[in-house]
Protein backbone atom coordinates (compact mmCIF):
# COMPACT_ATOMS: atom_id res chain seq x y z
CA UNK A 1 0.00 0.00 0.00
CA UNK A 2 2.35 2.61 0.98
CA UNK A 3 4.67 1.86 -2.27
CA UNK A 4 1.43 2.56 -4.37
CA UNK A 5 0.65 5.84 -2.49
CA UNK A 6 4.50 6.87 -3.20
CA UNK A 7 4.24 5.82 -6.66
CA UNK A 8 1.17 7.58 -7.96
CA UNK A 9 2.91 11.03 -5.59
CA UNK A 10 6.08 10.57 -7.92
CA UNK A 11 3.88 10.18 -11.08
CA UNK A 12 2.10 13.42 -10.40
CA UNK A 13 5.60 15.32 -9.17
CA UNK A 14 7.00 13.98 -12.60
CA UNK A 15 4.13 15.28 -14.48
CA UNK A 16 4.55 18.67 -12.99
CA UNK A 17 7.83 18.49 -14.04
CA UNK A 18 7.59 17.49 -17.16
CA UNK A 19 5.51 20.66 -17.98
CA UNK A 20 6.90 24.25 -19.12
CA UNK A 21 6.02 27.03 -16.82
CA UNK A 22 3.17 28.74 -18.18
CA UNK A 23 4.07 32.47 -19.47
CA UNK A 24 1.93 35.62 -18.79
CA UNK A 25 -0.36 36.62 -21.53
CA UNK A 26 1.09 40.41 -22.71
CA UNK A 27 -1.16 42.77 -23.48
CA UNK A 28 -1.27 46.82 -25.15
CA UNK A 29 -1.42 49.61 -22.90
CA UNK A 30 -4.55 51.38 -23.89
CA UNK A 31 -6.61 54.53 -22.86
CA UNK A 32 -6.19 58.01 -21.30
CA UNK A 33 -3.12 58.80 -18.68
CA UNK A 34 -3.66 58.39 -15.31
CA UNK A 35 -3.04 62.39 -14.44
CA UNK A 36 -5.22 63.09 -17.87
CA UNK A 37 -7.64 60.70 -15.98
CA UNK A 38 -7.57 62.49 -13.01
CA UNK A 39 -7.56 65.87 -14.73
CA UNK A 40 -4.46 66.49 -13.03
CA UNK A 41 -1.50 69.04 -14.43
CA UNK A 42 1.94 67.53 -14.63
CA UNK A 43 3.20 70.40 -13.40
CA UNK A 44 0.84 70.12 -10.00
CA UNK A 45 1.72 66.29 -9.21
CA UNK A 46 4.43 64.50 -7.66
CA UNK A 47 2.85 61.35 -9.20
CA UNK A 48 5.77 59.67 -11.17
CA UNK A 49 8.53 61.88 -10.22
CA UNK A 50 10.92 60.78 -7.67
CA UNK A 51 13.74 60.09 -10.51
CA UNK A 52 16.53 63.17 -10.90
CA UNK A 53 15.09 65.80 -12.61
CA UNK A 54 17.62 66.41 -14.90
CA UNK A 55 20.44 64.15 -16.82
CA UNK A 56 23.00 62.77 -15.31
CA UNK A 57 27.14 61.48 -16.02
CA UNK A 58 26.91 59.40 -18.72
CA UNK A 59 27.57 56.06 -17.86
CA UNK A 60 29.47 53.76 -19.81
CA UNK A 61 27.76 51.00 -21.73
CA UNK A 62 29.38 47.21 -22.66
CA UNK A 63 28.72 46.89 -26.74
CA UNK A 64 26.05 46.76 -28.89
CA UNK A 65 22.71 47.15 -27.37
CA UNK A 66 20.41 43.29 -27.61
CA UNK A 67 17.65 44.45 -29.10
CA UNK A 68 19.82 45.08 -31.98
CA UNK A 69 21.34 41.60 -32.10
CA UNK A 70 19.05 39.35 -31.43
CA UNK A 71 15.83 38.77 -33.28
CA UNK A 72 12.32 40.01 -31.46
CA UNK A 73 10.91 36.68 -31.24
CA UNK A 74 13.82 35.28 -29.35
CA UNK A 75 14.31 38.78 -27.02
CA UNK A 76 10.26 38.48 -26.62
CA UNK A 77 10.39 35.27 -24.14
CA UNK A 78 13.83 35.49 -23.01
CA UNK A 79 13.69 34.70 -19.17
CA UNK A 80 14.93 37.16 -16.96
CA UNK A 81 14.77 36.78 -12.55
CA UNK A 82 13.00 39.27 -10.66
CA UNK A 83 12.09 39.78 -6.91
CA UNK A 84 9.74 41.30 -5.12
CA UNK A 85 11.67 44.29 -4.75
CA UNK A 86 11.84 44.53 -8.53
CA UNK A 87 8.64 43.89 -8.32
CA UNK A 88 7.68 47.50 -5.68
CA UNK A 89 10.82 49.41 -8.19
CA UNK A 90 9.31 49.09 -11.50
CA UNK A 91 5.30 49.34 -10.68
CA UNK A 92 5.44 51.65 -7.20
CA UNK A 93 8.54 53.42 -6.90
CA UNK A 94 7.44 56.18 -9.49
CA UNK A 95 5.36 57.47 -6.93
CA UNK A 96 5.74 55.99 -3.62
CA UNK A 97 9.26 56.38 -3.56
CA UNK A 98 12.00 54.33 -2.71
CA UNK A 99 11.34 53.65 1.14
CA UNK A 100 7.51 53.74 0.19
CA UNK A 101 6.73 56.77 2.40
CA UNK A 102 5.18 58.18 -0.66
CA UNK A 103 4.60 61.99 -1.30
CA UNK A 104 2.33 63.45 1.58
CA UNK A 105 -0.11 64.45 1.65
CA UNK A 106 -1.11 63.66 -2.42
CA UNK A 107 0.43 60.40 -2.00
CA UNK A 108 0.01 58.38 0.94
CA UNK A 109 3.09 55.92 2.49
CA UNK A 110 2.79 52.59 2.18
CA UNK A 111 4.34 51.52 5.27
CA UNK A 112 1.43 51.55 7.75
CA UNK A 113 -0.77 50.44 5.85
CA UNK A 114 0.95 47.47 5.39
CA UNK A 115 1.92 47.21 9.07
CA UNK A 116 -1.43 47.16 9.68
CA UNK A 117 -1.72 43.69 8.53
CA UNK A 118 0.58 42.14 11.36
CA UNK A 119 -1.26 41.09 14.73
CA UNK A 120 1.69 41.84 16.33
CA UNK A 121 2.30 45.23 14.63
CA UNK A 122 -1.40 45.83 16.02
CA UNK A 123 -1.64 44.79 19.54
CA UNK A 124 1.93 46.12 20.13
CA UNK A 125 0.39 49.58 18.14
CA UNK A 126 -2.94 49.41 20.58
CA UNK A 127 -0.86 48.82 23.74
CA UNK A 128 0.92 52.38 22.86
CA UNK A 129 -2.35 53.96 23.40
CA UNK A 130 -3.46 52.68 26.40
CA UNK A 131 -5.84 50.26 24.58
CA UNK A 132 -5.19 46.22 25.11
CA UNK A 133 -7.12 43.83 22.46
CA UNK A 134 -7.02 40.20 22.39
CA UNK A 135 -5.01 38.07 19.56
CA UNK A 136 -8.50 36.83 18.62
CA UNK A 137 -9.29 40.71 17.61
CA UNK A 138 -5.78 41.51 16.27
CA UNK A 139 -6.02 39.06 13.97
CA UNK A 140 -9.43 39.71 12.57
CA UNK A 141 -8.25 43.13 11.99
CA UNK A 142 -5.23 42.22 10.54
CA UNK A 143 -7.32 40.03 7.72
CA UNK A 144 -9.48 42.79 7.26
CA UNK A 145 -6.36 44.99 6.66
CA UNK A 146 -4.65 42.04 4.46
CA UNK A 147 -7.51 42.29 2.30
CA UNK A 148 -7.86 46.03 1.56
CA UNK A 149 -4.62 46.25 1.18
CA UNK A 150 -4.85 43.26 -2.10
CA UNK A 151 -8.28 45.20 -3.21
CA UNK A 152 -6.15 48.14 -3.34
CA UNK A 153 -3.55 46.61 -5.51
CA UNK A 154 -5.83 44.56 -8.05
CA UNK A 155 -9.17 47.17 -8.46
CA UNK A 156 -6.84 50.69 -7.17
CA UNK A 157 -8.31 53.64 -5.36
CA UNK A 158 -9.49 57.00 -5.98
CA UNK A 159 -5.84 58.36 -6.92
CA UNK A 160 -4.13 55.23 -7.59
CA UNK A 161 -4.66 53.00 -10.88
CA UNK A 162 -5.34 49.12 -11.00
CA UNK A 163 -2.17 47.26 -11.25
CA UNK A 164 -4.37 44.59 -13.28
CA UNK A 165 -1.43 43.12 -14.86
CA UNK A 166 0.40 41.56 -11.71
CA UNK A 167 -0.42 37.57 -11.75
CA UNK A 168 -0.85 36.01 -8.35
CA UNK A 169 2.74 35.10 -8.22
CA UNK A 170 3.36 38.69 -8.49
CA UNK A 171 1.14 39.96 -6.27
CA UNK A 172 2.57 37.79 -3.20
CA UNK A 173 6.33 38.56 -3.92
CA UNK A 174 5.49 42.00 -4.14
CA UNK A 175 3.19 41.71 -1.12
CA UNK A 176 6.88 40.14 0.47
CA UNK A 177 8.79 42.81 0.17
CA UNK A 178 6.27 45.65 1.11
CA UNK A 179 6.28 43.38 4.72
CA UNK A 180 10.32 43.48 4.68
CA UNK A 181 10.08 47.08 3.59
CA UNK A 182 7.50 47.76 6.19
CA UNK A 183 9.75 46.02 8.78
CA UNK A 184 7.51 43.30 9.40
CA UNK A 185 8.56 40.27 11.80
CA UNK A 186 10.09 37.23 9.30
CA UNK A 187 9.32 39.36 6.16
CA UNK A 188 13.60 38.33 5.66
CA UNK A 189 12.10 34.86 5.31
CA UNK A 190 9.21 35.63 2.81
CA UNK A 191 11.10 36.98 -0.19
CA UNK A 192 10.80 34.72 -3.45
CA UNK A 193 11.92 35.18 -6.78
CA UNK A 194 9.96 34.54 -10.01
CA UNK A 195 11.23 33.98 -13.93
CA UNK A 196 9.56 36.07 -15.97
CA UNK A 197 9.80 36.98 -20.06
CA UNK A 198 11.26 40.41 -20.85
CA UNK A 199 8.68 41.87 -22.42
CA UNK A 200 6.36 41.07 -19.06
CA UNK A 201 9.00 43.24 -17.38
CA UNK A 202 8.61 46.13 -20.06
CA UNK A 203 4.79 46.05 -19.66
CA UNK A 204 5.10 46.14 -15.75
CA UNK A 205 7.42 49.22 -16.30
CA UNK A 206 4.95 50.90 -19.48
CA UNK A 207 1.87 49.80 -17.28
CA UNK A 208 2.96 51.40 -14.19
CA UNK A 209 5.39 54.30 -14.18
CA UNK A 210 5.12 55.12 -18.13
CA UNK A 211 1.72 55.40 -18.32
CA UNK A 212 0.76 57.90 -15.24
CA UNK A 213 2.11 60.54 -17.29
CA UNK A 214 1.98 59.33 -20.84
CA UNK A 215 -1.64 58.62 -23.09
CA UNK A 216 -1.62 55.47 -24.73
CA UNK A 217 -2.09 57.12 -27.91
CA UNK A 218 -2.63 60.35 -29.75
CA UNK A 219 -1.42 62.87 -31.57
CA UNK A 220 2.73 63.70 -31.61
CA UNK A 221 2.87 67.09 -30.37
CA UNK A 222 5.20 69.34 -32.13
CA UNK A 223 7.89 71.79 -29.99
CA UNK A 224 5.37 74.55 -29.03
CA UNK A 225 2.73 72.01 -27.73
CA UNK A 226 5.51 70.50 -25.87
CA UNK A 227 6.54 73.57 -24.37
CA UNK A 228 2.60 74.60 -23.39
CA UNK A 229 3.32 71.45 -21.78
CA UNK A 230 1.81 68.46 -24.07
CA UNK A 231 2.76 65.00 -23.49
CA UNK A 232 3.74 62.73 -26.19
CA UNK A 233 1.80 59.19 -26.24
CA UNK A 234 3.42 56.06 -25.73
CA UNK A 235 2.53 55.34 -29.03
CA UNK A 236 5.14 57.72 -30.25
CA UNK A 237 7.70 56.84 -28.59
CA UNK A 238 9.46 54.46 -30.78
CA UNK A 239 9.71 56.67 -33.53
CA UNK A 240 10.30 60.00 -31.58
CA UNK A 241 13.38 58.03 -30.42
CA UNK A 242 15.71 54.99 -31.45
CA UNK A 243 16.75 52.17 -29.13
CA UNK A 244 19.64 54.03 -27.56
CA UNK A 245 18.29 57.41 -27.71
CA UNK A 246 15.68 56.00 -25.63
CA UNK A 247 17.62 53.81 -22.94
CA UNK A 248 19.57 57.41 -22.40
CA UNK A 249 16.60 59.33 -22.26
CA UNK A 250 15.21 56.80 -19.58
CA UNK A 251 18.26 56.13 -17.69
CA UNK A 252 20.24 59.37 -18.32
CA UNK A 253 18.13 62.04 -19.09
CA UNK A 254 18.21 64.14 -22.97
CA UNK A 255 17.41 67.01 -24.26
CA UNK A 256 14.48 67.58 -26.15
CA UNK A 257 13.11 69.97 -28.89
CA UNK A 258 10.69 73.28 -27.07
CA UNK A 259 9.04 76.13 -28.35
CA UNK A 260 8.99 78.30 -30.91
CA UNK A 261 11.71 78.46 -32.51
CA UNK A 262 12.37 75.23 -31.50
CA UNK A 263 15.54 74.98 -28.99
CA UNK A 264 16.83 72.27 -26.77
CA UNK A 265 15.76 72.08 -23.60
CA UNK A 266 16.20 69.68 -20.45
CA UNK A 267 12.43 68.83 -20.60
CA UNK A 268 10.34 67.68 -17.63
CA UNK A 269 10.58 64.00 -17.57
CA UNK A 270 12.66 62.43 -14.36
CA UNK A 271 15.95 60.69 -14.99
CA UNK A 272 14.53 57.06 -13.97
CA UNK A 273 18.01 55.90 -12.71
CA UNK A 274 16.67 52.97 -10.65
CA UNK A 275 15.66 51.21 -13.81
CA UNK A 276 18.73 49.60 -15.21
CA UNK A 277 19.56 49.52 -19.50
CA UNK A 278 18.27 46.53 -19.73
CA UNK A 279 14.91 47.44 -18.14
CA UNK A 280 14.73 50.20 -20.75
CA UNK A 281 15.14 48.16 -23.29
CA UNK A 282 12.64 45.96 -22.11
CA UNK A 283 10.21 48.59 -22.10
CA UNK A 284 11.37 49.63 -25.52
CA UNK A 285 10.97 46.23 -26.98
CA UNK A 286 7.00 45.81 -25.35
CA UNK A 287 6.16 48.85 -26.76
CA UNK A 288 7.37 47.68 -30.70
CA UNK A 289 5.56 44.82 -30.30
CA UNK A 290 2.63 45.83 -28.67
CA UNK A 291 1.95 49.36 -29.81
CA UNK A 292 -0.11 51.14 -27.47
CA UNK A 293 -3.96 52.22 -28.58
CA UNK A 294 -7.16 53.84 -27.39
CA UNK A 295 -9.33 52.52 -25.44
CA UNK A 296 -11.95 49.88 -27.03
CA UNK A 297 -14.65 47.69 -25.61
CA UNK A 298 -12.41 45.00 -25.35
CA UNK A 299 -10.84 44.38 -21.42
CA UNK A 300 -7.39 43.21 -22.96
CA UNK A 301 -5.90 42.57 -26.16
CA UNK A 302 -4.51 39.87 -26.72
CA UNK A 303 -2.96 38.80 -29.83
CA UNK A 304 -4.23 34.65 -30.88
CA UNK A 305 -1.39 32.00 -31.82
CA UNK A 306 0.02 32.65 -34.82
CA UNK A 307 -1.26 36.18 -35.37
CA UNK A 308 0.96 39.38 -35.90
CA UNK A 309 1.47 41.67 -32.87
CA UNK A 310 -0.55 44.77 -33.14
CA UNK A 311 1.56 47.39 -35.49
CA UNK A 312 3.64 44.76 -37.04
CA UNK A 313 6.73 44.28 -34.83
CA UNK A 314 10.20 45.19 -36.28
CA UNK A 315 13.12 47.29 -34.86
CA UNK A 316 15.04 50.30 -36.22
CA UNK A 317 12.61 50.38 -39.66
CA UNK A 318 12.89 46.75 -39.91
CA UNK A 319 15.77 45.29 -39.17
CA UNK A 320 14.62 43.09 -36.41
CA UNK A 321 12.36 40.10 -37.06
CA UNK A 322 9.22 39.74 -36.48
CA UNK A 323 7.02 38.25 -33.60
CA UNK A 324 5.39 35.66 -36.27
CA UNK A 325 8.51 34.36 -37.76
CA UNK A 326 8.47 31.74 -35.19
CA UNK A 327 5.97 28.90 -35.12
CA UNK A 328 3.76 29.89 -32.38
CA UNK A 329 3.38 32.80 -29.42
CA UNK A 330 5.19 31.59 -26.50
CA UNK A 331 3.18 34.33 -24.97
CA UNK A 332 -0.25 32.46 -25.45
CA UNK A 333 -0.59 29.07 -23.41
CA UNK A 334 -3.31 26.63 -23.28
CA UNK A 335 -4.62 25.63 -20.18
CA UNK A 336 -6.58 23.30 -21.38
CA UNK A 337 -3.45 21.97 -23.41
CA UNK A 338 -1.23 21.86 -20.15
CA UNK A 339 -4.03 20.70 -17.65
CA UNK A 340 -4.91 17.41 -19.86
CA UNK A 341 -2.01 15.90 -19.09
CA UNK A 342 -1.75 15.87 -15.32
CA UNK A 343 -5.35 15.57 -15.19
CA UNK A 344 -5.12 12.41 -17.20
CA UNK A 345 -2.53 10.80 -15.55
CA UNK A 346 -4.23 11.50 -11.61
CA UNK A 347 -7.62 9.78 -12.96
CA UNK A 348 -5.55 6.91 -14.30
CA UNK A 349 -3.68 6.68 -10.68
CA UNK A 350 -6.55 7.19 -8.33
CA UNK A 351 -8.63 4.63 -10.67
CA UNK A 352 -5.67 1.72 -9.52
CA UNK A 353 -5.80 3.10 -6.49
CA UNK A 354 -9.31 2.52 -5.62
CA UNK A 355 -9.23 -0.75 -7.18
CA UNK A 356 -5.87 -2.16 -5.81
CA UNK A 357 -5.77 -0.15 -2.44
CA UNK A 358 -8.48 -2.42 -0.99
CA UNK A 359 -7.24 -5.76 -2.07
CA UNK A 360 -3.44 -4.45 -0.90
CA UNK A 361 -5.15 -3.95 2.55
CA UNK A 362 -6.58 -6.84 2.58
CA UNK A 363 -2.97 -8.79 1.93
CA UNK A 364 -1.58 -6.87 4.40
CA UNK A 365 -3.93 -8.28 7.13
CA UNK A 366 -3.63 -11.73 6.01
CA UNK A 367 -0.12 -11.87 6.18
CA UNK A 368 -0.07 -10.18 9.89
CA UNK A 369 -2.62 -12.44 10.81
CA UNK A 370 -2.15 -15.96 8.84
CA UNK A 371 -5.02 -18.16 7.29
CA UNK A 372 -4.99 -21.81 6.61
CA UNK A 373 -6.54 -22.49 3.23
CA UNK A 374 -9.58 -24.70 2.26
CA UNK A 375 -7.28 -26.96 0.63
CA UNK A 376 -5.71 -27.87 3.68
CA UNK A 377 -8.61 -28.20 5.46
CA UNK A 378 -10.39 -30.96 3.46
CA UNK A 379 -9.27 -33.76 6.09
CA UNK A 380 -10.65 -32.17 8.46
CA UNK A 381 -14.29 -31.82 6.73
CA UNK A 382 -14.48 -28.27 7.96
CA UNK A 383 -17.26 -26.05 6.54
CA UNK A 384 -15.39 -23.02 7.24
CA UNK A 385 -13.26 -20.62 4.13
CA UNK A 386 -10.38 -20.36 6.52
CA UNK A 387 -9.68 -20.63 10.13
CA UNK A 388 -7.30 -17.82 11.61
CA UNK A 389 -3.46 -19.96 13.07
CA UNK A 390 -0.94 -18.34 14.02
CA UNK A 391 2.54 -18.03 11.66
CA UNK A 392 4.06 -20.92 13.38
CA UNK A 393 0.75 -23.42 13.55
CA UNK A 394 1.26 -22.40 9.75
CA UNK A 395 4.71 -23.34 9.41
CA UNK A 396 3.86 -26.48 11.01
CA UNK A 397 0.57 -27.22 8.50
CA UNK A 398 2.88 -26.70 5.49
CA UNK A 399 5.71 -29.13 6.74
CA UNK A 400 2.77 -31.94 6.56
CA UNK A 401 1.76 -31.52 10.75
CA UNK A 402 -1.85 -32.35 10.73
CA UNK A 403 -4.48 -29.91 13.00
CA UNK A 404 -4.66 -33.31 15.12
CA UNK A 405 -0.98 -33.19 15.83
CA UNK A 406 -1.10 -29.25 16.49
CA UNK A 407 -0.82 -28.06 20.25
Amino acid sequence: MHKLLRSLVAGVFLAGCWLNAQNLAVTDVQGESWLNHLARSFDETSMGKTGRLGPSEPMPRDGTLRLEAQPLSVLATQPVTIRGADLYRINCQGCHGESGLGAPPEINSVINPVRSTSVALIMARMKTVGMNVSPATASDMAKQSKAALLQRLHQGGHDMPAFTHLSEPETRALVAYLNQLAGMPGAERQQVTLRVSRIHVGEHIAKSTCHICHSAAGADPNPQQILDGAIPPLSTLTSRKDLSGFVSKVTQGAPVLMGAPPLLCRGRMPVFGYLSADEAEDVYLYLTLYPPRTATTMSASVNPVGSTPPGGGSLNGGTGSSLNDSQEDPQRVSLVRYAFFPVTLFIFLGGLTLKYLPRAAKLRGDQKIGYVPRREMVDRHVTVAAVPVSRDRRRALRSGVTLDQLP
